[in-house]
């Protein structure tokens, strides 16, 4: 797999030497020309690179900042011709005209971005840029939605077809709801992708890291043969496609996991459908099982025709699996919630706990508590659904500050998930050595986490209950023994026992 990786200059750091140390994973380094200092000359900056280059010089009409001007386009590649060895990425809307009378067509990469979705011509606009016949063809939309991304992937497959084995188009969609598409895009036929430098220096919305992409989706080499999915808003970081992607790698299975923004519950009638029937199935991708993440348990488990027993009193699932004629779901974060109440030897029986929210992680969260023996209390900021779930699920409705009886608190909000203060939670009064088990993770320690380490408390964090509810859904979905230990390193965490 080809990774190119975008460098973006960084303010007081000298380029060249930066391009000296390409990010482990990447195999080639786009230089766009466009962020450099217009005065500087390119040569030592390609020279400076240990990896092949391609630069660009992305038009503000494309959401670059060099210039829209073809004559003044024409110049810079006039002088940028002489570089040696470099590929060079041309937009089709202001450079076709330099493919072969200024750029070989074997050194060119013909380009366009939308700023939106793709237009209703786009198919007839790639197949004029394929007959350029330059190198390669780069075809990259912006995704808002679960359908912009089913035509971004339609399209690369109608690409592919046309092209079967010369393996000249790129395509995937911008933007953080085109993740999946920068996954499945190589396996599609894709001979590149395209990665951000660092995590601090991500040219577009939605970029992985050369790394990423390796843990991600390394260990395939075609069309994955079952593809996996977590649904949810927001999911581009969600941790679910890395620790089931080591599982994967770790027993050589020849499936993808990737991340689908769900903005709106429409959007699940077209995947929570009986096996065949999802609008992946329907461009040849095996779909075999979805994780669910907020906001969308409660409506995941409306679309199920069947639903474990705990599942229908949570009224909530995080785990859908199709099969013939049904939809069958589940609620593995019971058992990420109970396994890591266990590890901290709690003593749940008669005991008081609370839980924090009233969405669907909530739900879970009590019902686990619930089943170990516990006296359930609920508290949310908006009261009347604080009621209405303890009412549901027999449990006590009341506020944060009740933690001061609690023997356990869990939190199934995302308060504080980015470590900024939240003053609900700032009046949780949980007595010294009391446990908080935080649902939600972030890059950095959450508020809760920061709260607890000065407050004496006990802190399980949301990275534990992920392994643990993995570690029930990856064997629900494969009908494999997951393997604990590798999952447990994909988390950053302690290894687990086989």
């Amino acid at each position: 797999m080809d990774i190119i990786a975008t460098f973006v200059p960084a303010a007081g750091r000298d380029p060249a030497e930066e391009l000296r140390h390409p990010p482990v994973g990447a195999t080639s380094v786009e230089l766009r020309a466009d962020l450099v200092d217009e005065v500087r000359d390119l040569a030592p900056l390609v020279a400076a690179s240990p990896l092949p280059v391609v630069v660009t010089l992305r038009s503000r009409a494309e959401g670059g900042e060099g210039p829209d001007d073809a004559e003044a386009r024409a110049r810079f590649f006039a002088k940028a011709a002489a570089l040696p060895g470099v590929l060079f990425d041309l937009e089709a809307a202001r450079d076709r005209q330099l493919v072969d009378s200024v750029i070989p067509r074997d050194r060119a990469i013909l380009s366009v971005h939308f700023p939106g979705n793709a237009p209703a011509d786009v198919l007839e606009r790639a197949t004029v840029m394929l007959d350029a016949g330059t190198r390669f063809v780069k075809i990259v939309p912006t995704a808002a939605a679960l359908s912009d991304v089913v035509a971004v992937l339609r399209l690369a497959q109608a690409l592919g077809a046309r092209e079967r084995r010369a393996h000249r188009t790129v395509v995937f969609a911008a933007g953080e709801a085109g993740r999946a598409t920068r996954l499945l895009g190589p396996l599609l036929g894709a001979p590149l992708a395209y990665a951000a430098w660092d995590a601090t220096r991500r040219a577009a919305p939605g970029q992985y890291l050369p790394d990423e992409v390796l843990a991600l989706v390394g260990h395939l080499s075609g069309r994955p043969k079952r593809v996996f999915a977590v649904l949810g808003a927001r999911v581009g970081g969600s941790l679910s496609p890395r620790v089931h992607a080591a599982a994967y790698r770790t027993l050589s299975l020849p499936n993808a996991f990737v991340p689908l923004e769900v903005t709106e519950p429409f959007e699940l009638d077209t995947l929570l459908r009986p096996l065949g029937e999802s609008c992946l199935d329907d461009l040849g991708l095996t779909t075999s099982g979805f994780a669910v993440t907020m906001p969308w348990k409660k409506e995941a488990a409306l679309r199920c025709s069947v639903l474990a027993p705990r599942a229908r009193r949570a009224e909530a699932v995080n785990t859908v699996l199709p099969r013939a004629g049904k939809v069958l779901g589940d609620c593995t974060d019971i058992d990420g919630i109970t396994r890591v109440l266990a590890e901290e030897s709690v003593e749940l029986p008669g005991s008081w706990a609370l839980v924090l929210g009233a969405g669907g992680a909530a739900r879970a969260a009590v019902v686990a508590l619930e089943l170990a023996g516990a006296r359930v209390a609920v508290a949310a900021r908006d009261v009347a659904r604080a009621r209405e779930l303890a009412a549901r699920l027999g449990a006590v409705a009341t506020d944060v500050e009740a933690s001061e009886q609690a023997a356990v608190v869990v939190n199934a909000t995302p308060a504080g998930t980015d470590g900024t203060s939240d003053a609900w939670l700032e009046r949780l009064r949980l007595p010294r050595g009391g446990l908080v088990v935080d649902l939600p993770y972030g890059a950095g320690p959450t508020f809760l986490e920061q709260l607890a380490a000065t407050r004496g408390w006990r802190f399980v964090g949301g990275r534990e209950v992920l392994l643990f509810q993995a570690v029930s859904q990856f064997a629900a979905m494969t009908g494999a023994a997951p393997p604990v230990q590798a999952m447990a390193r994909a988390l950053g965490l302690r290894e687990g026992d086989e």
